[in-house]
């Protein structure tokens, strides 16, 4: 561990809190503490931790005021929640809210030390500041929407419970997919993904079971599939709704009784992966359709993680340009191109329908075309240019009504309908933004904020 890592301490019992201190300085942390909620809040602005372990019953604001006060200022930031009233619902509250981890009273030196290494293992930056682009697993992001993704990915990873990816195709189900397969106890163990729409119905058989030789023909010798070759590790359905009704059926007897039979074998295998399946289509209007079975659906959809698509995350627009193209430049064997304002502000426009996969493509063939240092407005240029400006049409004062209030909308959204950032997000004043909520009837639980 890097001494320079910064965890701040709440905790109102002057013996424990001490004892605490005690043993992370000793593990080569810097180390600042809190007695009260109040004091705890004011010393996360001026220390900025790496991290924090907060009693959840606390003079002042409580452990959980803080936990969500934190989580709006920095989503990336862990927080350990301690308390003498543990209970399972208590916890699993917590890690609902946004909590790493929950310690519950009394606890040892070696489970303090445990906990807290767990919850810094993926600090990969000696300081803050060295660095002006997060990377998580690959994903990448500072936004409030990637915060709760990245969140979200560390608690499910906990547990073995089917996982359900959806959002539209490029937003990067595979890379959540695997990180959540790396967090895992499975990591060590093989992580392998199917196409589930790119193969016929014998093919995904055959891939995800396996055969029998002579199973028919072509198949010259056994062969194992991956629900085999990925015993105790992670299988990823990708685009799942593409499969047919008759596969739906063996997946989910596979579901249900972790068995399984190889194409033209009669014996059964038994098999233990932990499965994550991901879409970009709406499975709840497919088994309307007939087109997808429910009983599946309800076995896969055990724990859902939606991916937000690019167009509403503008805050990562910069930090996503420039892990890209640093991958990009480097494979390419050229210097990093600075962008101008201008430039940049026309990304953040467009609407990216692609997601990041268009993104990725876009800034590859910018390096390829373009040997200029810096990039301006006149560089840019988009194959679907009706999707960089839509048009409205209708009444002018209907449409800029419309139009403002979409804007409010997002920039709440964009800012976790934190009305401070907001306004500063619209430039326009906090008194502002709340007269034109007013004027448009939105609320926070509204159902408007929800993405």
């Amino acid at each position: 561990m890097k001494s320079k890592i910064k965890i701040l301490v709440i905790e109102d019992d002057r013996t424990l809190c001490d004892g605490i201190v005690t043993v992370l300085r000793k593990q080569g942390y810097a180390v600042t503490a809190a007695r009260d909620g109040n004091n705890g809040s004011k010393l996360f602005r001026e220390f900025a931790p790496d991290m924090v372990l907060t009693d959840l019953k606390l003079p002042g604001k409580s452990g959980m005021q803080l936990l969500t006060e934190f989580k709006a200022v920095d989503a990336e930031v862990p927080v350990i929640l301690i308390s003498a009233f543990g209970t399972i619902d208590l916890a699993v509250n917590a890690l609902k809210s946004g909590a790493r981890d929950f310690i519950p009273k009394p606890f040892s030196i070696d489970e303090l030390k445990n906990k807290v290494r767990q919850a810094l293992k993926d600090f990969d930056k000696p300081e803050k500041t060295g660095s002006t682009t997060d990377s998580y697993h690959g994903l990448t992001g500072k936004s409030v929407a990637m915060g709760k993704i990245f969140e979200q990915i560390r608690q499910v990873a906990k547990v073995d419970s089917p996982v359900l990816l959806t959002g539209e195709s490029g937003t990067g189900k595979e890379l959540v997919a695997r990180a959540i397969h790396s967090e895992s106890p499975r990591a060590k163990k093989r992580f392998l993904a199917v196409n589930c729409s790119a193969l016929t119905d014998t093919l995904l058989e055959s891939e995800l079971f396996g055969h029998e030789k002579g199973a028919f023909t072509g198949a010259i010798q056994t062969h194992a599939g991956i629900f085999e070759q990925a015993d105790a590790g992670t299988i990823l359905l990708d685009e799942i709704g593409e499969v047919s009704v008759g596969m739906q059926v063996k997946l989910l007897r596979v579901l249900q009784q972790q068995v399984f039979q190889r194409v033209g074998g009669s014996s059964e295998i038994k098999t233990d992966v932990r499965i994550i399946a991901a879409t970009n289509r709406d499975l709840k209007a497919a088994i309307q359709e007939k087109t997808f079975r429910e009983d599946l659906y309800f076995r896969l959809n055990v724990l859902p993680l939606h991916l937000p698509p690019l167009r509403e995350r503008e805050d990562d627009i910069d930090d996503l340009i420039s892990y890209i193209l640093a991958d990009k430049c480097q494979k390419l064997g050229r210097t990093t191109p600075d962008f101008e304002p201008a430039a940049i502000q026309m990304l953040k426009q467009y609407s990216w329908p692609g997601n990041i996969r268009e993104l990725e493509n876009f800034l590859e063939r910018l390096l390829i075309f373009s040997d200029a240092e810096i990039i301006s407005a006149n560089d840019i240029y988009f194959d679907n240019p009706v999707a960089e400006m839509p048009v409205a049409t209708g009444k002018l004062t209907d449409v800029l009504e419309e139009t403002e209030r979409m804007m409010l909308i997002k920039a709440l959204r964009a800012t976790g309908g934190i009305k401070q950032r907001a306004a500063r997000r619209l430039g326009i004043k906090t008194s502002t933004l709340y007269y034109k909520m007013d004027k448009y009837g939105i609320s926070s639980d509204s159902g408007d904020l929800e993405s």
